[in-house]
């Protein structure tokens, strides 16, 4: 067989605005605003630069409708410059942009093949002439596709390198809707050597026999999705050897940064900590700006200090200040107090009086609400549902909102312990 290579993407999501990014962020992270387009251009770059034989797109190159006239005219320059290459590309569409997003007044390039959304698809791929790969697909004809289309995939018979390209939800993902759902088992019974799979953010490799692989979105677009993020490049050698290459493409790198305050005493301390922790998002940015969270944890002397309304506030207008003069620049979003006092709250719930009662409750309240989490992911639990039914059920909020994880149910738990922490028992 003729040796070839070809790169995995997926979850392009052009012209997605960051979510959760202040208002304030200044004009020196302009990067921000064009982050999507910019990690595309990356992603083109290495399919020139590899001499791929041919690119991959597993759904959700457009965000939403609002930007799809700007995003499918930057993929269709893009593609312009892999023919030019003779670099061909094969994209299904995914839930953010099925079938009837995109425009019929484009005219796409012949090295494009978008797969069609009902029936699968079978394209022969040449190499060097030489009929080498054959890439199999389907798209979502709607944005919320049910449709099992796993089902629709035939047995592949014959020589050649056998791809499959599928935005689906394979197995279980709590942060991703479940469309077009199926199991690695289904996917293997194809006899396919590769699966080129989209919609999970999180790159990850289900399977090397067969290779089943989420490649995860090329640009993290919250801080939900920190670390490095980018593309895969398949190399398959004489013998239909495979080698998966990750590649970054993010020109923006979301950090999440957990600060331990137990051995730290004085706010003098805590705000030279603080400095020090920039360098440490400088050096996990690898060369990129940052978007960084600081999470405060452990059981601290400071306290009922950063507690204090202004106390916070005041240590992250320095670091930020700090982090924006940097080159490349970090943003730090937040900076969140999420330690405990120096008491010992669960010694503390046994003692019978009103605030070992609240502690008590809250204990109960984490239980159920992570049995109810469990068996409806994202609803909100009937123990949280009377505090949160006003904007959960906003005619507008409402769908704006994420679905609650049991990160943010706990976050929700926790601050309200510590407010009645700070009010019961101002002195701790």
């Amino acid at each position: 067989m003729k040796p070839f290579a070809f790169v995995h993407s997926a979850d392009l999501h052009l012209g997605s605005p960051f979510k959760g990014v202040s208002e304030r962020i200044p004009h020196s992270l302009d990067v921000l605003r064009n982050a999507t387009y910019d990690a595309f251009n990356a992603l083109i770059h290495l399919c020139l630069e590899s001499e791929a034989a041919f690119l991959l797109v597993a759904g959700d190159v457009i965000d939403d409708a609002d930007h799809a006239l700007r995003a499918q005219l930057a993929f269709r320059d893009a593609m312009v410059r892999l023919k030019e290459k003779e670099i061909n590309a094969f994209v299904v569409h995914g839930n953010h942009d099925p079938a009837p997003a995109w425009s019929t007044r484009i005219f796409w390039p012949e090295n494009l093949h978008l797969f069609r959304a009902d029936t699968v698809e079978r394209i022969v791929v040449r190499v060097d002439g030489v009929p080498t790969a054959s890439i199999s697909g389907i798209s979502f004809a709607q944005g919320n596709e049910q449709r099992p289309l796993i089902e629709k995939f035939q047995r592949d018979h014959s020589d050649l390198f056998k791809i499959g390209l599928l935005h689906t939800s394979c197995g279980h993902h709590p942060d991703h809707t479940a469309y077009a759902p199926c199991t690695a088992g289904q996917l293997r019974e194809t006899g396919f050597d590769y699966w080129a799979l989209g919609h999970v953010h999180e790159r990850a490799i289900l399977s090397r026999a067969p290779y089943i692989a989420y490649p995860g979105n090329i640009q993290g677009l919250s801080i939900r999705e920190t670390g490095a993020r980018g593309c895969y490049l398949v190399r398959v050698d004489e013998n239909r050897r495979i080698e998966v290459t990750f590649h970054p493409l993010d020109v923006v790198r979301w950090l999440l940064i957990r600060l331990d305050l137990s051995p730290i005493e004085t706010l003098d301390n805590l705000d030279q900590a603080l400095f020090r922790q920039m360098e440490s998002a400088l050096t996990a940015a690898d060369g990129r700006s940052a978007i960084v969270r600081i999470l405060l944890e452990g059981r601290s002397q400071l306290y009922s200090e950063l507690r204090k309304e202004d106390t916070a506030a005041v240590l992250l207008e320095r670091i930020r200040a700090a982090g924006i003069a940097k080159t490349p620049a970090v943003w730090v979003q937040d900076l969140q107090v999420n330690c405990l006092p120096p008491i010992d709250l669960t010694s503390r719930s046994k003692v019978d009086d009103f605030f070992g009662q609240v502690l008590r409750e809250a204990k109960t309240l984490r239980l159920s609400t992570k049995i109810a989490l469990n068996a409806a992911p994202g609803a909100p639990p009937e123990t949280l549902a009377p505090a949160l039914k006003d904007l959960f059920h906003h005619h507008r909020l409402a769908r704006l909102l994420d679905p609650l994880s049991g990160d943010d149910c706990e976050r929700l738990i926790s601050e309200a312990e510590k407010l009645c922490l700070d009010l019961l028992e101002p002195d701790t």
